[in-house]
């Protein structure tokens, strides 16, 4: 809770505090409605021109009920302002909690868990601060103040406490025995996420492979097992609404027995009248008392869930990020354009083995880097320690001449147009994805967004679409094919004008022509910076300044293509492979 109270601000307490006043209000006015009704059964006892008696504590009874009603619906609306702005800035900084984290932290939560922190486990939260917060300020005020006006009436009073300290003592039981499999139920419904996200991101394969049977089995299972475990869970929470309405109705039952027969003992008709009228105000009370006592428990029993919903997002925003900002915000003068990887060594967290071991090599300002191997021998890898989505685990990686350790975050990865293995456009226009490489900040105008396009060979298709360059980008860049996707994320680099451009086989889905071209078109127009190219074509990697081989995360070729060509086996194996099946022109 001391989680949920640090996101309230000066007009949240405000609020709180008018909310809690209002409340104290609310129920005083409601339980005065059993002290007019008191008094009208007297006056409607003792006399007999009873409208015109009647007319005064009548209006004041109604004029309670009005304030009541008008104080529950004022409290209300700050109550829920208070629980909609206290969520808003929780889920602000979840989500920029998880901007904030690097693919390591991703790999420990997976993308479905979030998903699900980031919707049902905040709702959770976000309905106990509305509902739940209002019934644990409003029920224990009107437990307290209705028993304080029924003291004097020990022999009703003891069936009271009997009731509630039976009902306690049941929904403690339910309670418990509900706690395990209500955190069961969030970590099921983080499954079915996940079915779901597989199936629609790999509906294609699913499709050609005639896998609905198999998908359906797997969601049912999963969709079978989250019943099971909901029905068990609210089973016990179920069984408490009936049990309480039991109760209440053998309470009201008890009192008016107990009340009988009191009346009964009396001698004279003004004492049994009198009883009758304290009875008739008691049972009130004792009603409201009871109703408020049952609400206490049901939200206690609401509370598993709120605690397994609080830890998993507090989970979250308390995690410990492990790439961490430095200091620096720049490079060393005489180093700009440069990358070194000194006796770099990496492992990735759980493996005992290393995914690349002993790298050195440095890249001056111009030049491009090739790196070139078999699937699995460390390439993407090697990239992604130049941004720092990894940190190397052994030796160093410098930037402009700076360890990358010592940079900030945001300037390091400022200097960068990178262009992941997986080519991915935003929702929105051609435009505003190319424009999302916008540097610094800046927003690019529509002549430097063209000239990107070009020089990423995307003109000639966004010309051809209607509206151009506010033509609309499905999720995920699905109403692209794979090779204009890859030019459009090859433009929103090149718009950005780094200082280095990263290419994570950026090329593979491109014909050789346009590869050719848009190599060509870089090197005329980037020729200051400075290009890593990760590549499996011999074709896209030959012309590069230095190719290095990787094989099993280590160099075991370094040089040009023709030194390569003469003096490493594992390149020549893979250019004559592509040279007979005619990969390289």
């Amino acid at each position: 809770m001391k989680k949920i109270i640090s996101y309230m601000r000066g007009l949240e307490w405000l609020y709180f505090v008018v909310f809690i006043l209002l409340v104290y209000v609310q129920v005083l006015l409601s339980l005065k409605i059993p002290e007019y009704m008191q008094n009208i059964t007297d006056l409607m006892q003792n006399n007999t021109n009873k409208l015109a008696v009647l007319t005064a504590p009548a209006i004041k009874m109604l004029l309670c009920s009005v304030g009541s009603i008008g104080s529950a619906v004022v409290s209300g609306f700050c109550l829920s302002y208070t629980s909609a702005t206290v969520i808003t800035r929780m889920r602000e900084e979840l989500f920029g909690k998880i901007l904030s984290f690097n693919l390591a932290e991703m790999k420990r939560f997976s993308s479905s868990s979030l998903i699900t922190r980031c919707t049902n486990d905040m709702e959770q939260v976000k309905l106990f601060i509305s509902v739940g917060v209002q019934a644990l300020v409003q029920c224990p005020l009107t437990v307290i103040i209705a028993v304080t006006k029924m003291k004097g009436n020990s022999t009703w009073m003891t069936a009271i406490v009997i009731t509630a300290v039976l009902v306690t003592v049941i929904t403690i039981l339910l309670f418990l025995l509900s706690v395990k499999k209500t955190a069961m139920v969030q970590k099921l419904i983080d499954d079915i996420n996940r079915l779901t996200k597989e199936h629609l991101t790999g509906m294609r394969v699913v499709h050609a492979y005639n896998g609905y049977e198999y998908q359906q089995t797997q969601f049912k299972n999963a969709n079978d097992k989250l019943m099971r475990t909901n029905v068990s869970a609210t089973r016990y929470i179920g069984s408490i609404l009936p049990f309480f309405n039991i109760s209440q109705s053998a309470l009201t039952l008890a009192i008016y027995i107990l009340g009988s027969s009191m009346i009964f003992g009396l001698g004279t008709i003004a004492e049994k009248q009198q009883t009758f009228s304290q009875m008739v105000v008691f049972a009130s009370y004792a009603l409201q008392a009871f109703s408020a006592f049952a609400m206490i428990i049901i939200v206690m029993t609401a509370l598993p869930r709120l605690i397994i919903s609080l830890r998993r997002i507090v989970e979250v925003i308390d995690t410990d990020i492990e790439i961490k900002d430095g200091m620096a915000s720049g490079g060393i003068n005489g180093k700009i354009g440069t990358i070194e990887f000194r006796n770099v060594s990496f492992t990735y967290p759980g493996s005992s083995r290393k995914a690349l071991s002993d790298i050195s090599f440095t890249v001056e300002r111009g030049q491009t880097l090739a790196v070139i191997g078999a699937t699995g021998s460390g390439k993407t890898t090697l990239m992604n320690l130049i941004p720092r989505f990894y940190d190397a685990t052994e030796g160093a990686v410098f930037v402009d001449g700076q360890n990358v350790r010592d940079y900030n975050l945001w300037s390091l990865r400022n200097l960068m147009g990178y262009v992941p293995q997986k080519s991915f456009l935003f929702t929105g226009t051609i435009g505003s994805n190319i424009n999302y490489g916008q540097k610094s900040g800046l927003e690019n105008t529509l002549a430097e967004i063209e000239r990107a396009a070009e020089i990423g060979q995307s003109k000639d298709f966004i010309e051809k679409k209607q509206g151009q360059y506010e033509a609309r980008v499905e999720e995920g860049g699905s109403n692209f094919s794979g090779g204009q996707r890859q030019r459009l994320t090859i433009s929103r680099a090149i718009c950005r004008d780094p200082e280095f451009y990263l290419f994570d086989d950026s090329f593979s889905a491109l014909d050789f022509k346009t590869d050719s071209i848009l190599r060509k078109k870089l090197r005329e127009n980037a020729k200051d910076s400075t290009q890593i190219v990760v590549g499996q074509r011999i074709g896209s990697i030959m012309n590069a300044d230095i190719i290095i081989v990787l094989d099993k995360g280590k160099i075991v070729g370094k040089g040009k293509h023709e030194e390569l060509i003469e003096n490493c086996g594992v390149y020549r194996e893979i250019a004559m492979s592509q040279l007979m099946s005619g990969e390289v022109e």
